[in-house]
């Protein structure tokens, strides 16, 4: 692959010219919220002719200029007021020059509103800046997210998220216009490696959390919208910590030229080694991305979009002992274990767009893209347990016994996907506003081996029966095989979508208004399955008070089915599987503000969504386990709240309150309505940031979470029965970042320090409470077959470190 991506770099490059008769200015224009500013004008009006440029939706803009001239560069935007500058250039030089846009005094608390359309289409966009320095083991753009709307987790080692009472599958990822996809088979956090997205190499991160539009696809929660970063100069970074390390290099080779390349190792040796299950870990995870893009002409652009990820897991379980119950009956979990886990899941990903633009006013896009992916999940691991109560004034080995007993688990897992798309995307520009359009073809090969089960022993022996099946001697409880799953499936499949959306923008003496209409045409080979998925959505802002923004949307939103949920627990494929509906409507408003003469913006939303035709499933972990049955129908209802804004002068933090409520009622068990797996009552999120005083310096990051639990049962019980609460979720992660060296230290042009622009060190405190999270249950019997779930603890409190370096 590295000689690949070599060959590749420098076919492109020797196509180029490199002669330049003058000098470039490049750089960001952003609000005082940090925030990117799309369609700022930046121009040099001192000249004869004057020339000039917008910042595009980034907020990155790029000028050539004269050389050896001075120069009067003025930035301006409607509502803003503008800045100058005077630049002198050498021929050939290159200079970065970033400008940050005050308010006017008229418009001092519309920043956002009139400088970022995102929120008029039910978007969140929030700086990349702050993917970098999220606190906590996730990190990176889904640590952030986790801080959201309307956005719950309850696992820190996991990059997955729900929103709004979804599962992660229902949540859509695209990566420039481009979705991506995880690995299957994954069955627990410790075993998910690194997310699609690399930090280092985002310029730009929109969320939606419901109602978003008919140009994107067809899930039901929510749609995370990635942007990677076209370079401008030379620039790269390398980071080493405990928990992995990275290495990142972008660059603009002559002016039609860029390319990002990106190496990550995640390491989390260090993280799950302090869980209750002692042994020998060796989780290894590696992703190699580049993304490249080439101007054809001004009219074309060609742009390269690669991934390859190499993941291991090797687990040697030695012993185990958990501690649980409450006042009135404690127990204690003693386990010892033989055999091993072995996992690996690799996969290749590679897009390749090709962007035309014959006319200023139109955009047309057509992307080929492919997906690959093999999956191996081998266990053979035997426990053998002690059950005993303990109480006040026990010791350590005293205690009454309630139970021995022995369990095997086994599994041989195997998946291999292949997944390609042609699509096509385009827009053009109206007086009135916009008008999109676009149509998609994917095939699919799937090809799935499971063999997958666990037996339990609560006698402590196993006794053979002439009958063929295992026997029953006296009171002896019988071993019993729980969680079999086995399945062999060869398929193949072909999805056809399209979709037609309308814009509009217009400003009246009311206020300025904002709507689309769109919708969504989906076909799908394995069902022969036709769907069309209407969506709307309307926004205003009055002219007496531009700094607030009302917004209704809603539409149906369809999600066909893929391999995970036409498949059931006996491994069988239903053939006539339905894509899951949900009718969906929101109602938010955005309120722009100062307080102690500081900008704010109070977020609120609610909404409700009616589903059916929904595949139930169940949660262990990170995994679940669906039905393959299209039997339930059900509701999401809540509110969500964030106040977002300078609670420390000159930089961001937010508070996010989230109340929600999601049932469904399963055909045929009589139970009505009960928790759907994702319910969780309420949630509470912190993303705070501060400095010390005088020492800038030194800056402190803080992530907090505080949600309920999510409703569980015992294994193999009915659906209607899984709903007892996991305890609260609660979470605090710090981190400490020291500013070594920036280009405004004093020792900066130091021989050596010269090489770097910024070094940073970071100290992280995760679980600052030790909160004995919960993830899921280990269920044992005792000697009267009573099952008792033993909690499955996430990781306590410890620190991290990490040296990050910018070239």
């Amino acid at each position: 692959m590295k000689k690949t991506i070599s060959i590749f770099i420098c076919l492109c490059c020797s196509l180029l010219a490199l002669s330049q008769n003058g000098a470039t200015i490049y750089g960001t224009v952003s609000d005082s919220l940090g925030l990117p500013v799309q369609l700022a004008n930046v121009g040099v009006v001192n000249l004869s002719k004057p020339i000039g440029c917008v910042s595009n939706e980034s907020g990155q803009y790029s000028l050539d200029v004269p050389a050896n001239k001075e120069l009067k560069v003025v930035v301006s935007f409607v509502g803003y007021g503008s800045i100058e500058r005077i630049l002198t250039l050498k021929k050939g030089e290159k200079r970065k020059v970033d400008f940050t846009l005050a308010s006017s005094s008229t418009l001092l608390q519309a920043v956002e509103i009139t400088s970022d359309n995102s929120r008029e289409e039910g978007f969140t966009r929030v700086s990349a800046e702050w993917a970098k320095h999220t606190a906590g083991p996730t990190g990176g753009v889904e640590g952030l997210l986790k801080s959201l709307e309307g956005v719950s987790s309850n696992n820190e080692l996991s990059s997955q998220y729900n929103v709004r009472g979804g599962n992660f599958d229902e949540n859509l990822v695209y990566v420039n216009d481009i979705e991506v996809y995880r690995p299957f088979l994954v069955r627990s956090a410790q075993q998910e490696g690194l997310s699609f997205i690399n930090s280092d190499m985002v310029s730009d991160i929109t969320f939606s959390s419901g109602g978003f539009d008919a140009k994107y696809g067809d899930k039901m929660s929510s749609v995370l919208d990635i942007k990677y970063r076209k370079p401008v100069e030379f620039a790269a970074s390398a980071s080493v910590g405990l928990l992995g390390a990275s290495l990142h290099v972008e660059q603009m080779i002559g002016s039609k030229f860029t390319y990002q390349l990106g190496f990550r190792n995640k390491n989390t040796k260090h993280l799950i080694s302090t869980t209750d299950t002692e042994g020998d870990y060796f989780p290894s995870f590696n992703d190699l991305q580049l993304y490249a893009t080439y101007d054809v002409s001004e009219k074309i652009e060609i742009a390269l979009l690669g991934n390859i990820a190499y993941n291991t897991y090797n687990f040697i379980p030695e012993n185990r002992e958990t501690s649980f119950g409450n006042l009135y009956e404690m127990l204690k979990l003693k386990i010892y274990f033989d055999g091993q886990e072995l996992d690996c899941f690799s996969s290749m990903f590679g897009a390749l767009a090709l962007t035309y633009k014959p006319k200023i006013d139109l955009q047309l896009k057509f992307i080929a893209s492919a997906f690959s992916t093999d999956e191996t999940v081998n266990y053979d691991i035997q426990g053998q347990y002690w059950l005993s109560e303990t109480g006040l004034g026990y010791e350590d080995e005293q205690g009454l016994e309630r139970g021995i007993g022995t369990y095997i688990e086994h599994a041989r897992n195997h998946l291999e996907a292949s997944i390609f798309n042609f699509e096509h995307k385009g827009y053009k520009t109206l007086e009135s506003g916009k008008l999109s359009w676009g149509a998609k073809i994917q095939g699919e090969l799937i090809y799935d081996k499971v063999n997958e089960w666990k037996m339990v022993d609560s006698a402590g022996y196993t006794i053979p029966s002439s009958l063929g099946i295992v026997g029953v001697y006296d009171s002896v409880v019988a071993p019993s095989l729980q969680n079999t799953f086995k399945s062999n499936n060869d398929m193949t499949s072909t999805r056809l979508t399209a979709y037609l959306q309308r814009d509009w923008n217009k400003t009246t003496s009311w206020g300025r208004w904002f709507a689309n209409v769109g919708a969504r045409v989906m076909y799908w080979s394995f069902n022969n399955e036709v769907f069309f998925s209407p969506r709307a959505g309307i926004s205003f802002s009055p002219a007496k008070n531009p700094n607030l923004l009302f917004r209704l949307a809603g539409g149906i939103y369809a999600q066909s089915p893929f391999y995970k949920e036409l498949r059931n627990e006996q491994g069988e494929i239903n053939p006539d599987i339905r894509s899951q509906k949900s009718w969906h409507t929101v109602l938010s408003s955005d309120w722009t503000f100062e307080m102690l003469d500081r900008p704010f913006k109070l977020m609120t939303s609610v909404y409700y969504k009616y589903l059916w035709d929904l595949i139930p499933y169940r949660v262990d972990n990170v995994q679940l386990r669906y039905s393959a049955q299209n039997n339930s129908v059900g509701y999401a209802c809540g509110t969500d709240i964030r106040l977002y804004g300078e609670f420390i002068k000159g930089i961001d933090s937010w508070i996010t309150l989230s109340l929600m409520k999601t049932e469904e009622d399963i055909e045929g068990d009589g139970a009505g309505y009960i928790p759907r797996p994702t319910d969780q009552l309420y949630n509470i999120n912190i993303s705070f940031q501060d400095y010390v005083p005088k020492m800038p310096y030194l800056r402190v990051y803080l992530s907090f979470n505080y949600g309920s639990g999510y409703p569980y049962g015992a294994p193999n019980s009915q659906r209607y029965l899984q709903t007892n609460r996991m305890p609260d979720y609660l979470r605090c992660d710090i981190a400490f970042t020291f500013r070594i060296k920036d280009e405004n230290s004093s020792w900066a042009k130091n021989n050596f320090m010269k090489v770097f622009k910024r070094i940073w060190f970071n100290v992280e405190w995760f679980n600052v409470f030790s909160s004995q999270n919960v993830i899921s249950y280990f269920w044992v019997a005792d000697y009267s077959n009573k099952y008792y779930g033993v909690p499955n603890y996430l990781t306590p409190s410890q620190i991290n470190a990490k040296l990050t370096l910018e070239f």
